[in-house]
């Protein structure tokens, strides 16, 4: 579950450190309605697939339809060339994976001219689906080949249910009993080759759905900061006790109060502020004090959205935070992000983790740069 938490925080890195307010306007967590994705293209600027890549050979998603009659008169397609490549595969990947157990079809139309083809390989066209999430993707390979005919727009199907199929690995399952399928690909006379194609394929089409994604429509929290005073105890807790050793982490040297000089609402907002001042908590005494306040409400799934300010010319060692925090004891994986202003410039530092065992995390780090603000804007997290 996760809850999320507002800070300013101060570390020793530099001999003088400045107090500045930290401000939030909205505060909002939505709950999460699933919602599923069409797999189709017709290249005609409405299909849903935006993640064409080739590999040795040439691909163009919006070629003019060289044989505009017969069975397929649209007036973009996508032209394939294999210019000679080892593998001449061109392919996509979806967000979220195939469930091949119901809907196990893929089907488009293609058109072959005889004028573009060099050699005498086999007039034919594989459709493969891999793991794309993987160094090797080709190793959980699953292939069907299907003969074609030339000089003709003919409609090509591959069933993963009835149709013949070859898997690269001979142990993997059935493909309708697996769930680790989110690329396609596209190869049209082989691979291990020198010889030249040129194909053309249209109105590609899966005819299952994939999950999309989420909508979250269904307001379920919210911390308008429109009551003047105190923060409200009801929706947020101050996290005041220090952690073993009488210091926060990360170097960080200021004592968290709850105390309304550090932490209060007025005019629609939420301060946050840092002071410089001598102040004694649990034995300790330290020359800085702020607020960290963790919300009382979780949620396993949704997005957050806020407002905040943040105030140019932030000195270094001084930092304000926004983080999604989740308990480790109660799931096995999380996302945690947070929004930290440095030194004038404005870092969304994005984390995810999954957890395999309470002592093995798997951290992945991105990191946008933002301008700085000095007017509110709206952040949203999900």
């Amino acid at each position: 579950m996760y809850s999320y938490q507002l800070n300013y925080f101060l570390r020793m890195t530099a001999k003088q450190l400045f107090a500045l307010p930290f401000l939030f306007l909205v505060f909002a967590g939505f709950s999460l309605k699933a919602q599923t994705q069409t797999v189709q293209d017709n290249f005609e600027g409405t299909g849903t697939i935006s993640t064409w890549a080739a590999d040795d050979c040439d691909l163009n998603i919006s070629f003019n339809n060289p044989s505009a009659n017969g069975i397929n008169t649209s007036a973009k397609v996508l032209r394939y060339s294999d210019i000679g490549g080892q593998y001449a595969n061109i392919r996509f990947d979806v967000a979220n994976n195939f469930d091949l157990s119901v809907h196990h079809t893929f089907s488009m139309k293609v058109y072959v001219p005889s004028s573009g083809l060099t050699g005498n390989q086999q007039n034919r066209i594989s459709l493969k689906l891999q793991d794309g999430t993987l160094g090797s993707p080709w190793t959980t390979q699953c292939e069907i080949n299907k003969p074609l005919v030339l000089n003709q727009w003919q409609v090509v199907t591959f069933n993963f249910q009835s149709d013949p199929f070859q898997n690269f690995d001979a142990g993997s399952a059935n493909p309708t009993q697996r769930s680790d399928f989110n690329r396609v690909l596209i190869q049209v006379n082989g691979e291990n080759n020198s010889d030249r194609v040129i194909a053309f394929i249209d109105d590609f089409l899966y005819d299952g759905t994939i999950a999309g994604d989420p909508v979250y429509d269904n307001l379920v929290w919210s911390d308008e900061f429109d009551t003047d005073g105190v923060v409200n105890n009801t929706k947020w807790h101050h996290q005041t006790q220090l952690p073993a050793g009488g210091s926060w982490f990360n170097g960080e040297i200021q004592h968290y109060t709850n105390r309304s000089v550090n932490s209060f609402v007025s005019s629609g907002t939420l301060k946050i502020v840092a002071k410089k001042e001598s102040y004694t908590s649990q034995g300790v005494t330290k020359q800085y004090t702020s607020a960290r306040l963790n919300s009382k409400f979780a949620f396993k799934y949704g997005k957050v959205v806020f407002r905040a300010k943040f105030l140019s010319g932030v000195a270094p060692g001084l930092l304000s935070g926004h983080w999604e925090k989740t308990s480790m004891k109660t799931v096995d994986t999380g996302i945690s992000r947070d929004l930290e202003p440095r030194a004038g410039r404005h870092v969304v530092k994005w984390t995810s983790w999954n957890t395999g065992a309470p002592t093995k995390i798997m951290c992945r780090v991105l990191r946008i740069r933002l301008p700085v603000l000095e007017e509110p804007s709206t952040w949203e997290v999900g």
